[in-house]
């Protein structure tokens, strides 16, 4: 039953109440009944019953009043005479006329018919007998009158008329006095009845009170007591740290919404625990609802969650931050390593050099470029080396400036980081097949504001910004080295030039006496082009020095 406590209870009270209420209207009922039929009895029936036994009494007195009357006295009021006429004149009246009232209160009506005929007998018959002896022998001289004593003397005799008339009606008030013992019989057999039914009943009714209060003890002690005391020994549980697995049964009252609050306080507490674990695993990604927006100690767990993945996030950021670190500067100790290896061999240089920076960068393919300023009037981009899946590319490349993106590059002087490759720009060569890379990017080479080359990698994964920032970083170093390089190179080769110069001095004597001003100036051009050179070279292995240092 969906019922609240306070109508649990006062339903039971209000059985019972009910039930006493009908108990006491019942017996109310029955009390009456008895009440009315005592009433009956000890005010009409009772004393009917006496005024009919007085009236019988007094009828069959006068059958022996007239008798005295008639027999040879001539005493004119004798006591037995004087009876007579007080009950002809008051007697009889008095008991008749009580019985008429009594008889209007009677339950049966051929009662009352009864005795008024008995009474119209004795009035019309029986009396007007007795007045006419009364009067025929009123005087002495009647009682000498042999005449008059023989008219009367038949009528008084045994069987004579009077007599008859006197025995039917003792017989009829005989009748209807055991007709009124009959009721009164009744009525006390009916009370005897009344109080044998109300006897039953308090019985019956106390069984019922008992086994209603039994059925509703027990339907508290299920629905209130049991509850309350498992909710009590869960309490108690949950007050040691212990969780119940079992859920309690819910209902609609009071101890039923108990449950249901306690049921989701159980549930949530199981779910910050189950949250405490997976955050303390480190999963800080696992999904918790708090009970309501008034649960601090969820709202607490979620913000210390956030707080903790905050931390989290900046410790993996740091670390991230740390290793990009370190593998800038040993990314940047390896190119300066390989910087200082080969400065006299461009090529070499050139293949070293974008080899590894494609193995350090994860790239799939890349390529290194050089300025060719041989020709002042026409410069033009010149790959120096390519590399792809561990292997050298001889690939000969002339790239005009402003040619393609590379020469785009040269003219901006800026980096060129692309995501989507034009399809007949590049693939990329594997065991698979051919396919587009998905990041390229383009380095140009600058020391000193001044190109010297450029570099292309590309990728079929993106490059991450510490990626394309170290690129650029060790740029300027390689620019550095293959402006040395070329410094070297250009040394060697005026070198070279004044070595032949001499030998075709030494076999043209006379032509070297005539262009000795010119050649003693071309050597002291030469001498302070190589000083220049030479300077260049220690600022570049300073520089060097100085980069390997940092």
């Amino acid at each position: 039953m969906r019922l609240k406590i306070a109508a649990k209870i006062g339903l039971g009270f209000g059985i019972i109440t009910i039930a006493v209420i009908i108990n006491a209207w019942i017996t109310s009922i029955a009390l009456e009944k008895s009440r009315n039929i005592s009433n009956k009895i000890t005010s009409i029936y009772t004393p009917s019953q006496t005024f009919i036994a007085d009236l019988y009494t007094r009828i069959s007195d006068s059958r022996m009043l007239v008798k005295s009357w008639v027999n040879i006295d001539k005493i004119s009021d004798t006591p037995d005479k004087i009876k007579l006429k007080e009950l002809h004149e008051k007697d009889y009246k008095a008991v008749m006329d009580t019985l008429k009232q009594l008889s209007l209160l009677w339950d049966s009506t051929s009662f009352r018919t009864n005795l008024l005929h008995i009474d119209s007998i004795i009035v019309d018959s029986l009396f007007p007998k007795h007045k006419y002896i009364m009067e025929k022998l009123s005087t002495f001289e009647s009682y000498d009158d042999p005449f008059i004593l023989f008219e009367v003397t038949p009528m008084t005799e045994e069987g004579g008329e009077v007599i008859m008339i006197t025995q039917r009606i003792l017989n009829q008030i005989d009748v209807l006095k055991q007709k009124q013992a009959a009721v009164v019989e009744q009525g006390q057999q009916q009370m005897i009845a009344t109080f044998d039914r109300f006897q039953s009943w308090i019985f019956i009714m106390g069984l019922i009170l008992v086994l209603g209060a039994i059925v509703i003890g027990i339907f508290t002690i299920n629905s209130l007591a049991i509850p309350i005391n498992h909710t009590k020994n869960i309490l108690l549980s949950m007050g040691k740290g212990v969780l119940p697995k079992d859920k309690l049964k819910e209902g609609s009252d009071e101890v039923g919404q108990m449950s249901q609050a306690l049921n989701k306080l159980v549930q949530g507490l199981t779910n910050i625990f189950n949250f405490s674990l997976e955050i303390g695993k480190g999963n800080f990604s696992t999904h918790f609802t708090p009970l309501s927006e008034e649960d601090v100690l969820g709202h607490s767990l979620l913000d210390m969650r956030n707080e903790l993945k905050k931390a989290a996030e900046d410790e993996d950021r740091r670390k991230q931050e740390d290793e990009q670190r370190n593998w800038a500067a040993q990314g940047v100790a390896k190119f300066s390593d390989i910087l200082r290896k080969n400065t006299d061999e461009l090529d070499e240089l050139a293949y070293n050099i974008i080899s590894n920076l494609v193995k350090y960068t994860s790239s799939n393919q890349g390529g290194i470029y050089v300025i060719n300023d041989n020709d002042k009037d026409h410069l033009f981009i010149e790959m120096k080396a390519s590399y792809a899946f561990d292997r050298r590319k001889f690939i000969t490349k002339h790239i005009e400036i402003g040619e393609g993106l590379v020469g785009r590059c040269y003219q901006e002087k800026e980096r060129i980081y692309l995501t989507e490759i034009p399809n007949d720009y590049m693939k990329i060569t594997s065991g698979l097949g051919e396919d587009n890379p998905r990041a390229l990017l383009i380095v140009p080479l600058i020391y000193n504001d001044v190109i010297y080359g450029l570099v292309e990698i590309a990728s079929f994964n993106e490059y991450p910004a510490h990626v394309i920032e170290f690129i650029e970083r060790i740029g300027e170093s390689i620019a550095a080295t293959i402006s040395s390089s070329k410094a070297q190179i250009q040394t060697a080769l005026l070198l070279e030039q004044s070595q032949q110069q001499a030998e075709e001095m030494s076999s043209q004597e006379e032509e070297m006496r005539q262009n000795m001003e010119e050649l003693r100036a071309t050597q002291e051009q030469s001498a302070r082009r190589e000083e220049e050179l030479q300077h260049e070279v220690e600022e570049l292995r300073k520089r060097i020095k100085e980069l390997t240092q940092s």
